[in-house]
């Protein structure tokens, strides 16, 4: 099975993926709003609905692999969990999502593109590593590895 066979296979909705952001605001652990709005057009976004502290600490460890690729990982967490108190790094941002609403619109886990449509939706956070070599088959982000070298 090639990669991107694999990936495609770890996608729920089958092979469609069409569709737009749903941009949101959210306040994150001392309340300071964040808006998807600022970050679509700019990041690839993947939102993951409450992923467990191992994830967010691989997600941690991977910060400059995500700065490479333009990917921003948001976290949705449930209000006072301990979890929102976690270690901050550039490309990780963790936010309350009451009553997991927000959340529910974006399943376990979204990739967002830098073109605001909705690339590919998970059953469970992904191993960023799988996310990762989807995004390097995209246009947009090949020609950002000519542009820049890496």
């Amino acid at each position: 099975m090639s990669p991107l066979t694999a990936l495609k296979t770890l996608m729920t909705g089958g092979g469609s993926h069409a569709g737009s952001a749903v941009p949101f605001t959210l306040g994150d652990s001392a309340g300071r709003p964040w808006s998807l709005s600022s970050a679509l057009g700019r990041e690839r976004l993947l939102i993951v609905r409450n992923p467990s502290a191992a994830y967010l600490n691989t997600v941690r460890a991977q910060d400059t692999a995500l700065q490479v690729r333009d990917l921003r990982v948001v976290a949705l967490l449930p209000p006072d969990d301990a979890r929102l108190n976690g270690p901050r790094t550039l490309m990780l941002t963790l936010l309350a999502d009451p009553g997991g609403r927000i959340g529910a619109q974006y399943g376990p886990a979204t990739l967002i593109g830098k073109d605001r449509s909705v690339k590919a939706r998970y059953s469970a956070p992904p191993a960023l590593n799988t996310v990762g070599a989807l995004i390097d088959t995209m246009p947009m982000r090949q020609q950002e590895r000519q542009q820049r070298g890496r």
